[in-house]
């Protein structure tokens, strides 16, 4: 099965013109890489709130296009984990 190009409705993957639209399908664009998935995995290592945020897009993205959701779903969580261990050092900086 195939998608339709403009309204991406599912349609047989031999269909000519879409029996929903009547567009006529040639070849498909191919989707990319998630960049917003792979920004949030590399900022949650270095900056992790924008790793934060730029996985939460990715992740919104991924539900869309089906790809680069695990990436984004990593980004979020090592973002988290930093924020945390950062918010301990600084405790620990504080209090010390």
């Amino acid at each position: 099965m195939k998608y339709c190009i403009r309204c991406g409705s599912t349609i047989l993957d031999e269909a000519v013109i879409c029996p929903y639209c009547g567009c006529a399908q040639g070849t498909q664009k191919r989707e990319g890489t998630n960049g917003m998935a792979i920004a949030g995995f590399v900022c949650s290592f270095l900056i992790p709130l924008l790793g934060l945020i730029f996985g939460g897009i990715g992740l919104k993205t991924a539900n869309k296009t089906g790809n680069g959701r695990g990436l984004s779903i990593a980004g979020i969580i090592i973002s988290i984990f930093s924020m945390a261990v950062y918010f301990i050092m600084l405790l620990v900086i504080m209090f010390a």
